[in-house]
């Protein structure tokens, strides 16, 4: 049962029962996951900020996690091409709970190097995360793209959701054995190693393999990355969709999580912070599949453009909002979270269906290289602003920012509509 053949899925019929499997799977896989990583960067910028009493550290700290995440997105696509998607994505959600268990010794111990050193290796649950959103469309069709994506939102969202409201709940993990603070991390790091145990076990048969099997999505040629980035590059609709990726993922892992150093230097609870993070993670993930429906029916480019719009009033919205209003805060994280989820699977969806064969497996690993390191670049950056001139001041940069692409994007499609009209 655990492998399957092409020729044993050689009808579409069969193909399509397959894909419905696997959609499942990856939507029971995400909602535990999501539960744990959902935590990840606002939890270790909080412990970070107690073991060393600055913001800028507590930046750098959760800016760990996404240069982790850049470093492990090579090996672990190598993997995936070897192995399938399946080993790929749980070796990268094993190597996040060992990291989590890193940061758990790094708060008992006032260790910041190991807090460090956990953070990163929580990257690698990050990288392997994003394969999921491909692994779910290896065997969809072009025209239901973005639905196979926006249908893994039904496993994010109660998940995402409760996974944040649960921080003060699980404060007391450990009583006076451990910090604080440190008792989520190790119910992340169990959570983790679950997500790995559990995708090993459902995703049967693997969809990457068994889609190069059947000549769905071709094995990627060997190239040099010069010449590979160089090929992807030239397609502008790729460009563009790896542009508003990293733009709108990197705004939002920036002001979400500064966020909350935001709010506990105004006096706010742990719990309200969760529940703040848990209105922010609802937006990201409750319209995943209405989105994802919408941009099969109208094409991505509208969709990611409106992500870009609503980021951008998020941004205004957190600016004007002082770290003692909660509700100011969290609708700015409620609308941060919407527009994530416009633009992150309208970007999606355009790299997906803008390119074929080996240039589109060529184009998923650029993206989400691209995506990590404009994260790890925003989070590492955001510490210091944060730290120098205010959470307001970081907010109005990222609404600058995202205004100039926005309206980059806008006058490059007009200028293309015009040039294909005359």
């Amino acid at each position: 049962m655990g492998s399957v053949t092409a020729e044993h899925a050689g009808t579409d019929g069969q193909v399509r029962r397959i894909q419905r499997r696997i959609i499942v799977s990856l939507v029971i896989v995400q909602a535990v996951f999501s539960l744990a990583f959902a935590m990840t960067g606002p939890l270790v910028s909080l412990i970070a900020d107690d073991v060393t009493g600055s913001p800028g550290k507590a930046g750098l700290a959760q800016a760990m996690i996404y240069c982790g995440g850049v470093v492990f997105s090579v090996p672990l696509a190598v993997l995936a091409v070897a192995r399938g998607r399946r080993i790929g994505i749980a070796t990268g959600y094993f190597t996040g709970a060992v990291g989590a268990a890193l940061v758990v010794v790094g708060a008992v111990l006032a260790s910041f190097t190991a807090i460090l050193a956990g953070a990163a290796a929580i990257g690698a649950a990050l990288a392997g995360g994003l394969q999921v959103r491909f692994a779910a469309t290896d065997l969809a069709s072009t025209d239901r793209a973005g639905r196979s994506m926006g249908a893994l939102s039904w496993g994010s969202t109660v998940a995402a959701v409760l996974g944040p409201s649960l921080m003060g709940v699980l404060e007391g993990i450990g009583g006076d054995w451990l910090p604080g603070l440190s008792g989520p991390y190790l119910a992340i790091s169990v959570v983790l190693a679950v997500s790995a145990v559990m995708i090993l076990l459902m995703l049967r048969p693997d969809p990457l393999t068994l889609a190069r099997a059947l000549d769905k999505e071709p094995p990627a040629q060997r190239q040099p990355l010069r010449v590979m980035l160089a090929t992807v590059l030239r397609h502008p609709n790729v460009l563009r969709a790896i542009l508003v990726l990293a733009t709108v993922h990197a705004a939002m892992i920036s002001l979400m999580n500064m966020a909350a150093i935001h709010m506990q230097h105004g006096a706010a609870s742990l719990g309200i912070i969760g529940i703040a993070i848990s209105v922010h993670t609802a937006a990201m993930y409750l319209p995943g599949h209405l989105v994802g429906y919408l941009a099969d029916k109208f094409g991505p480019r509208p969709i990611l453009l409106i992500g870009l719009v609503v980021q951008l009033l998020a941004a205004a919205t957190l600016a004007l909002s002082p770290a003692t209003s909660a509700v100011g805060v969290g609708a700015g994280l409620l609308l941060l979270g919407l527009g994530w989820s416009f633009g992150y699977l309208g970007g999606s969806v355009l790299l997906t269906v803008s390119v074929t064969g080996p240039l589109r497996t060529m184009a998923q690993g650029t993206s989400d290289f691209a995506m990590q390191l404009a994260s790890a670049v925003g989070a590492l950056l955001a510490g210091v602003v944060v730290t120098a001139f205010g959470y307001s001041v970081l907010s109005i940069a990222w609404g600058v920012g995202l205004s100039f692409l926005l309206v980059s994007l806008l006058v490059a499609w007009r200028s293309r509509g015009t040039a294909a009209a005359g």
